[in-house]
């Protein structure tokens, strides 16, 4: 068994880039709640890389919607070899549902 000293490290850098484009962002995008406004003509304009990395950030703060119980239902029918021995009707499933969207 290998112990991966480096995992600390990875998970660590990969904290530091999320505050980091959070600080970006704070700097990126003027919140409205930030000023008040004196003549009612005040109005703000975010960049497409603003939107995008606002969409991002909060697309990293959402719940994915797992569910775990499902997911482990089908874990234990794939190790029973219930299901997944038929590539092609996998393919086939697939397409059709692409297709439905």
């Amino acid at each position: 068994m290998k112990i991966d000293l480096n995992r600390l490290t990875q998970d660590t850098d990969a904290t530091k880039g999320t505050d980091a484009a959070r600080k970006v962002a704070d700097r990126t995008v003027t919140r409205t709640g930030d000023r008040t406004a004196t003549s009612g003509t005040d109005s703000v304009e975010l960049s497409s890389e603003a939107q995008l990395l606002a969409a991002a950030l909060k697309a990293t703060t959402e719940t994915t919607g797992v569910r775990t119980e499902v997911v482990e239902a089908m874990k234990l029918k794939l190790a029973a070899g219930e299901i997944g021995n038929d590539s092609g009707r996998l393919a086939d499933r697939i397409l059709d549902d692409l297709l439905k969207r």
